[in-house]
């Protein structure tokens, strides 16, 4: 045999080599999601998206972590990578358009996607369309340099849904996040995958015997876009420890991590008042690390309202620690959120939009530049969510018991 052609058929069988497990590592490891500060965000999806912003834990939790984060979401029940939900009045645009209309219009930097809810109830030849649609979706968006991030369906609720056969529909959605995680992989974009961490929630649920995490085994309601919005965090490439709630105390030097002090602290009479680097996001209870403690047990407090008490030893190792004062301040916030996403709903997506802004325009089109007037409302709306994200001073009184 020649030996040029061996060795020259042996580099094309190493380079096809490379080239399959180079491509099996891309779709075993899809980045992770990951913001920037500043970022224009826009949410889009199905109804796990659109009911999302009737609670603000997704936004709270998202907008905590950095600075200048803005939201729009246009999640739309039902929708799919096609855009069909929003197929309701003339073509053209096709309901395609609509879609990417609606998806550039905040000129956000990027893109939450959260598709494939619909697909319970389809077969595979309906799956296999959605990835090629997916694909299709990212390069309308990659001429755009739009970030994009993608989102797995969550599973349905067996302890609560009605339907005869759920674990048929989540072994179709089980299939579903499997594709779509390809899809990440291949187009490297952000990926987060909440299927089995919201079973996991379920079921947690289920066992303590308390109220569901959802409305009909389907929807989820506060306390699951609460639990949520937590594994979406958990699912992000971390923070710098700069942006950490995590606090840290030294008694004996009087420095602080994680914040910095704030006023005139009474080191005597245990007062400590602190500004923290950062908000924790709804549900995150804030590590609080104290030490040069001598032996014993303290009781750490905000005015008259004990926080919590723990040993020497264990305020030395992080203590879980809530305080009311950004208890109040996280619900503020969401408040500001929904108020926000209630506004924008109205803008996009105005009731009487056929009249507006579709087929029948010209009956009351003359009307649609009023829906600009929101513009300045929005923004004042996001100007005070900008002030409430972030961290106040806070007095603590750690005192031994």
């Amino acid at each position: 045999m020649n030996p040029l052609r061996t060795f020259a058929a042996a580099l094309l069988l190493g380079a096809l080599l490379s080239l399959v497990m180079h491509g099996s590592a891309r779709a075993q490891d899809p980045p992770r999601f990951a913001l920037q500060d500043g970022d224009r965000v826009v949410l889009a999806g199905d109804g796990l998206i659109e009911h999302a912003q009737r609670f603000g834990y997704i936004e709270a939790a998202l907008t905590v972590r950095r600075p200048g984060l803005t939201f729009r979401n246009i999640g739309w029940s039902g929708d799919t990578v096609f855009g069909e939900a929003r197929d309701h009045y003339t073509h053209p645009p096709t309901a395609f358009e609509h879609l990417v209309e609606q998806l550039t219009a905040p000129q956000p930097t990027v893109a939450v996607l959260a598709y494939g809810g619909t697909l319970a109830f389809e077969n595979d030849d309906a799956l296999s369309e959605a990835v090629d649609g997916y694909h299709t979706l990212l390069d309308t968006l990659a001429t755009r340099d739009i970030r994009c991030v993608l989102v797995s369906p969550v599973p349905h609720d067996k302890h609560a849904s009605p339907h005869p056969d759920v674990a048929a529909l989540n072994e179709q959605l089980a299939a579903v996040r499997d594709a779509f995680r390809k899809v990440a992989a291949v187009r490297e974009c952000g990926w987060v995958d909440l299927f089995d961490a919201m079973a996991e929630e379920y079921e947690q649920v289920a066992q303590q015997d308390i109220a569901g995490l959802t409305e009909n085994g389907v929807r989820l309601n506060g306390a699951g876009y609460r639990a949520l919005a937590r594994r979406l965090v958990e699912a992000m490439e971390p923070l710098p420890p700069g942006l950490s709630s995590d606090l840290a105390l030294d008694i004996d030097t009087g420095k602080i991590a994680g914040g910095t002090p704030y006023g005139s602290s009474e080191q005597e009479t245990g007062v400590h008042a602190i500004v923290p680097n950062r908000l924790p996001y709804p549900g995150e209870a804030r590590n609080v690390v104290i030490t040069g403690l001598p032996r014993g047990t303290y009781r750490l407090a905000a005015g008259e309202q004990t926080l919590t008490v723990g040993t020497a030893r264990a305020w030395r190792e992080g203590v879980a620690v809530h305080h009311p004062q950004e208890t109040e301040q996280l619900a503020a916030l969401r408040r500001a959120i929904v108020d926000k996403n209630r506004l924008y709903f109205r803008q996009y997506r105005p009731q009487n939009e056929t009249y507006l802004v579709g087929f029948r325009q010209y009956e009351q089109g003359q009307n649609a530049p009023e829906l600009t007037e929101l513009d300045p409302i929005i923004h004042e709306k996001e100007n005070e969510i900008g002030r409430l994200r972030i961290g106040s001073p806070l007095v603590f009184t750690l005192t031994r018991e």
